[in-house]
């Protein structure tokens, strides 16, 4: 049984643990004003529009777990118990693989599509799979996650600065049901493009996205 003390000293740390776990969530959601002046150079509206609203769920998203961490670090402060410090575990998991920071595996789909697809094209089927509840996206090599910036340049599409392109290989982890609905779907749309030479799909129980994005730190902000 701890003394009052050591169990005292204890919920310190957990406290402090918490907050630098709300300090990474806000280090993950902000970029530098320059960045993402440079990043959306060129946009046309209608990919700008699609942005904006992946932006806007993302951050009420990330809004909501920052606030339900917050709150678990007043009650810690209270007190604190095992059970919090669980949830809190898993919560940082669920974040870092929102965020695109940790590889992940998992049961989901591969979609393969030969086309000359545009970043409009590239937005509306990563909306489509994120309305499947997909939980990890990849996009040939590339790690996508809400805050990835997609766009056209010189007639390639790039997804955070890297060249994606013809052919098409999406990785997608998430519950395979759904995944598998809606890439059927996906399928049968594209199907009738007559830019689209084929397009696949399969399941997969035991699928990994090897891929991350690093994170990019405060230079600027002070608490």
């Amino acid at each position: 049984m701890p003394t009052a003390p050591e169990h005292r000293i204890r919920n310190l740390a957990v406290v402090g643990l918490l907050s630098g776990i709300i300090a990474f969530v806000a280090v993950v959601q902000l970029r530098s004003q320059a960045e993402v002046q440079a990043s959306l150079a060129g946009q046309d509206n209608t990919a700008l529009a699609f942005l904006i609203d992946d932006l806007h769920r993302a951050h009420d998203t990330l809004e909501g777990q920052a606030a339900s961490l917050a709150h678990q670090a007043q009650s810690l402060k209270a007190g604190g118990n095992n059970a919090a410090m669980v949830a809190l575990s898993a919560q940082q998991q669920q974040l870092q693989i929102v965020d695109g920071l940790v590889a992940v595996s998992g049961p989901g789909v591969v979609l393969n599509v030969t086309a000359p697809l545009t970043a409009v094209d590239l937005q509306d089927a990563l909306n489509n799979l994120r309305l499947a509840n997909a939980e990890a996206i990849m996009v040939d090599q590339r790690r996508v996650v809400a805050e990835s910036v997609i766009e056209d340049s010189n007639g390639q599409v790039l997804v955070d600065g890297a060249v994606v392109g013809d052919p098409w290989t999406f990785t997608v982890i998430g519950d395979p049901t759904q995944l598998g609905t809606a890439a059927g779907l996906m399928a049968r749309s594209l199907d009738s493009d007559p830019r689209v030479k084929s397009v696949s799909f399969r399941s997969n129980p035991n699928l990994t996205i090897g891929a991350v994005i690093r994170a990019h730190p405060f230079v600027y902000g002070r608490s």
